[in-house]
């Protein structure tokens, strides 16, 4: 028997490595569906148009949203997948507990959202160059490119929203590891939500959330916001886990 115990920081550190390197193939996929919500986004996130009987006017707006709102799909799904038993059970092959499978997972969701932010904003700047390149339109000048204090700004944000996501996404993930009931409570509370959205009806505790996320505009309040949000929905996570039965 070793006499000397692994401390739980060189555990978590361990599995976090492991990690990034067996999940290389969930990277890949968040290049798949960038590049396929790039390809999207060719066409305008928005047109619209005038005109008269000699002149007609046509305006596409171009952007990165859609980028970033698949990549905001994508950290939620790997923040699910990562919950479930096969990729539960790589933990076992260090010595490990409940805990430190949870703080390596919360770390390489991190990670995630860090490369996610910034290869999501980034592809903005190739949007750009695809469709100066194309050349069958007037494109305007202005905000062609940003000023260094406005990108690092979009990457923060989007990073923080998709540390948002990846906690959410985990705490539901831990939900329906507890009990596979909650598959079906979620999936009826989201296409119910869909529903009413549809209808008109507005919920008014989801829109006070929705705002006291995305209304905030200092982005040192809206870091503290999304730091302790994530922080409670992993908290939560834990505390989930720890009443699975043990393998």
């Amino acid at each position: 028997m070793s006499l000397t115990e692994a401390s739980l920081f060189e555990t978590v550190k361990n599995q976090y490595l492991y990690k990034l390197k067996s999940r290389l193939g969930l990277f890949l996929a968040m290049v798949g569906v960038q590049v396929m919500a790039l390809l999207f986004s060719l066409g305008g996130v928005m047109n619209y148009g005038m005109g008269s009987q000699y002149v007609n006017l046509s305006v596409r707006l171009f952007s990165s949203e859609m980028v970033i709102a698949f990549t905001f799909l994508w950290i939620f799904v790997v923040a699910v997948l990562i919950t479930t038993k096969d990729y539960q059970n790589i933990d076992f092959t260090f010595v490990a507990n409940r805990l430190s499978s949870n703080l390596s997972n919360a770390a390489f969701l991190v990670t995630a959202a860090l490369i996610g932010g910034i290869t999501a904003m980034l592809s903005g700047f190739l949007l750009r160059i695809i469709v100066y390149l194309k050349g069958s339109s007037y494109l305007l000048s202005q905000n062609f490119i940003a000023a260094p204090e406005v990108i690092f700004a979009g990457m923060a944000v989007t990073i923080l929203y998709l540390l948002l996501f990846g906690s959410l996404g985990y705490f539901c993930g831990a939900l329906v590891q507890l009990s596979k009931v909650f598959i079906v409570l979620l999936a009826g509370i989201y296409f119910g939500l869909i529903i009413l959205a549809g209808r008109g009806y507005q919920l008014p505790v989801l829109i006070k959330v929705f705002y006291f996320f995305r209304g905030e505009s200092s982005l040192a309040l809206l870091a503290v916001k999304v730091i302790i949000a994530a922080g409670l929905l992993y908290a939560c996570s834990i505390m989930l886990s720890n009443r699975l039965e043990v393998r």
